[in-house]
């Protein structure tokens, strides 16, 4: 087959009184494209129908990225997300005064259409008056269309939210904790939420972590993530869980504490003794405790660190 053959459905006609009618004793034939790569993980569940020359972008950029890139280019930027909350956090009511909110995203050489869905989601759906900026902070990313498409980009939105986003770029490498660090100095809202550039934020998401950062300022928050899926970018519910840890220092998921399942209440949150990288603190608290370790370049660890450091105050999950 030619690569640029599309997948389509042939319908099998007989002749009858020199018209062309259906002939219902023959089935639908489905034309099948044959992957090029049937052993790549991005398509083991997807693009069956993909034409030979679009799995060839497709894989590539796979290999670039490790997750497809090619479907994520093609999706709007505020495209629409489930809901994946419990009934009972829809009819919370929470405090006018909340505090303001400074977004940090960090990244390296992430994809561009990533980062643009991060953006905008957060746009979408943080309330206006709380988010007072949203902080890029680049890890000394080396593709080229995190520049200048990038800063065009910043420039549509300043025309929406004029100065909402601010760029950091680091001069060299210096990992996680750096990057972290980094955002949370160039803040100037109440409270810091640090997350990683691939997410995408959904409605509602702010409201329950800064009430809770309102009532006690020496928590650290992070809220429940749920799974997009790398090959079909869809999402797949998480359950509210305790990030906990090994000997090794790895976080890894952990159940909450008898007590909070006797509460029955998945909108309560749980007590944590770490985050798995994304969380939410005080902006002044957080420099009071050190913030995070700078000198931890390597992925893994920092985390772990900084949940023992507050362990005295004990970290919370909450679903958003």
């Amino acid at each position: 087959m030619n690569s640029s053959t599309k997948a389509k459905r042939i319908e099998v006609y007989g002749q009858k009184s020199n018209q062309l009618v259906p002939n219902v004793d023959q089935e639908k034939e489905k034309i099948v494209v044959p992957k090029l790569y049937p052993n790549s993980y991005l398509f083991a569940k997807w693009g069956d129908d993909l034409p030979q020359k679009e799995q060839k972008k497709a894989e590539a950029l796979f290999q670039i990225y490790g997750y497809n890139v090619f479907l994520s280019n093609q999706l709007p930027l505020d495209r629409e997300l489930p809901d994946t909350r419990d009934n009972r956090c829809l009819t919370k009511n929470y405090p006018k005064d909340l505090p303001t909110v400074s977004v940090v995203l960090i990244y390296i050489n992430e994809a561009l259409s990533v980062i643009k869905r991060a953006i905008r989601s957060i746009i979408t759906h943080t309330p206006k008056h709380l988010l007072r900026e949203i902080i890029l902070v680049d890890d000394y990313s080396t593709y080229n269309d995190l520049g200048k498409p990038l800063d065009d980009y910043i420039v549509q939105i300043h025309k929406e939210r004029p100065g909402l986003i601010k760029k950091v770029r680091h001069k060299k490498q210096m990992g996680l904790s750096q990057s972290r660090n980094s955002g949370w100095e160039r803040a100037t809202a109440d409270v810091v939420v640090i997350l990683d550039a691939h997410i995408e934020a959904t409605e509602g998401w702010t409201e329950p972590l800064l009430a809770r950062i309102k009532a006690d300022r020496t928590v650290v928050v992070s809220p429940v993530f749920d799974k997009v899926h790398f090959d079909d970018l869809h999402v797949e519910r998480y359950n509210p869980s305790s990030h906990g840890f090994d000997w090794a220092l790895w976080c890894m998921y952990e159940s909450f504490s008898p007590e909070w399942f006797k509460m029955v209440d998945e909108s309560q949150p749980g007590r944590s003794p770490s985050v798995m990288g994304i969380f939410a603190a005080n902006r002044d608290f957080l420099g009071e405790i050190g913030g995070l370790d700078g000198g931890m370049t390597v992925y893994g660890g920092e985390n772990v660190e900084l949940g023992i450091r507050v362990s005295s105050q004990i970290c919370y999950v909450i679903r958003i």
